[in-house]
């Protein structure tokens, strides 16, 4: 039966479904919910087998107006996204900046569409005040920004997730079964507290059923708090080897994210926030939430069990199949995503932005290169030769917009003409004192490996020294 024959359950637009917490949320919740899942991945679409309660919608989250067009009809949000996987063949940008304008898109595209409801997956965060990793910190700034519509958010932060094809639990039982013996720096030695994937489903539900328990912020308990070091040997009795340590007392990142993601089974991109948010205490806070799952909570031992075949090999991942399949489209499209974050200065709109943008370009090039506007709001690029190296056309759906100007990359000599057309876009963030200027699937004519040490070198050069021009700016009332 087709999900959409089915009116009687509530419709929940997800972001972030064909992962680990998303394909479990989706199993959990089938029997009471129908599902638009958004994914910029066309394998995942067609290799889904659960299509009696999903409905699978290729979506670029990067795109409002496509969001915006992908949310219209659902009921409720379920947040899920971590940028930390390539989504472009290059890309130029922190997971911070990049997690920042999807949570924001994503929840514009909620308020535009009319839904009642967004649950958003957290991380737990410290509450001694301290400075905070580079991955909490960009959780917490996803809660400021979701929060910032009108929209009622509730906020889940949780711990490493523990279940059939977590990361979390594959790193620690590839650990356990490649190293007899581990270097273990300071970060192994802070308390964290882990969870079952049914726990935070079972959370998931309560929030989209109970009224009472919508619109709060919710840490999830789950497993005893316990250090990263115990949790290895925990690990170790169960695979029926013994764990030996090295103490290290530095935290050691640097090194430490390559050892824990080539003996650990996961990339770099992944092994590193995660290490880093170890260098604090992460234990959760009693709330109304956890005490209505206490007797529900799953054991480490019981979330271990589920998570490993007879052999005591982690399951895979759910996005495992055809992960293969949409590295092999990114590199073949070649596409470029390029997301800097910049001061803000005062009494700025995205427009007057995109303006300085232009005129910087032009006085940093003269004699080389002219910005030049047209009556209709085209922007060109062009040598003083007169040769157009780009065309910018202002794209319809940030007109009227204080926070937001964008432009579609319509022509030129350095760019190919695809099907969609690269974007520009200037968003700013008040409530963050900045703004993040990006480029989105951009497709350069030039061959990938000149591009690369050559253009792609110099646009990431420019955009920083941008960056620097709107700092020393930003102390003036108006550009």
């Amino acid at each position: 039966m087709d999900p959409v024959t089915e009116p009687h359950k509530p419709l929940i637009a997800v972001a972030g479904a064909s992962g680990f917490v998303g394909s479990h949320l989706r199993d959990f919740l089938k029997g009471d919910y129908r599902f638009r899942a958004l994914t910029r991945s066309a394998s995942v679409a067609e290799q889904s087998p659960d299509a009696t309660s999903t409905e699978w919608r290729e979506c670029d989250l990067y795109s409002l107006p496509k969001v915006t067009k992908a949310l219209v009809g659902c009921d409720c949000g379920i947040y899920l996204v971590h940028s930390m996987a390539p989504s472009s063949r290059l890309v130029q940008g922190s997971f911070e900046d990049t997690d920042l304008l999807l949570a924001d898109n994503f929840i514009r595209a909620a308020e535009a569409a009319g839904l009642k409801h967004v649950v958003y997956l957290s991380g737990l965060i410290p509450k001694t005040g301290e400075p905070l990793s580079p991955h909490l910190r960009s959780r917490l700034e996803v809660e400021n920004v979701l929060r910032s519509r009108s929209v009622k958010v509730t906020v889940l932060r949780a711990g490493l997730i523990f279940g059939p094809g977590g990361s979390s639990f594959s790193l620690l039982i590839n650990l356990v079964r490649r190293l007899p013996v581990m270097l273990m720096p300071a970060w192994g030695r802070s308390k964290t507290q882990s969870i079952d994937i049914e726990n935070v489903c079972q959370a998931f539900r309560l929030c989209l059923q109970e009224a009472e328990l919508a619109g709060e912020t919710y840490d999830l308990v789950g497993h005893c708090a316990m250090t990263y070091r115990e949790m290895i040997s925990q690990t170790a009795d169960l695979l029926g080897k013994r764990a030996r340590f090295f103490n290290f007392p530095y935290n050691w990142f640097g090194l430490s994210k390559h050892w824990v993601s080539v003996f650990g089974g996961v990339p770099p991109a992944l092994a590193g926030p995660l290490l880093e948010s170890l260098q604090h205490d992460l234990v959760a806070q009693p709330s109304v939430l956890s005490a209505r799952l206490k007797n529900k909570f799953v054991s480490f031992e019981a979330s271990f069990r589920k998570s490993v075949d007879g052999e005591g090999m982690p399951k895979p991942n759910p996005r495992s199949a055809t992960q293969a399949s949409d590295r092999k489209f990114i590199k073949q499209a070649r596409r470029v995503r390029s997301v800097q974050r910049m001061p803000l200065p005062a009494n700025c709109s995205a427009q007057k932005i995109a303006t300085e943008y232009g005129e910087y370009l032009s006085r940093r090039f003269r004699g080389l290169i002219d910005a030049t506007k047209d009556s209709d709001g085209v922007v060109r690029l062009a040598t003083l030769g007169g040769i157009v190296l780009l065309e910018l056309t202002p794209s319809p759906y940030s007109q009227g917009s204080e926070r937001r100007c964008a432009f579609y990359i319509s022509g030129g000599k350095l760019s190919r003409d695809v099907d969609p057309p690269g974007r520009l876009e200037f968003r700013l963030f008040p409530e963050q004192a900045c703004l993040i200027a990006s480029i989105h699937g951009f497709a350069p004519t030039l061959p990938w490996w000149i591009y690369a040490n050559t253009q792609a070198r110099i646009h990431l050069g420019v955009m920083r020294a941008f960056g620097r021009h709107l700092e020393r700016k930003s102390g003036q009332s108006k550009l």
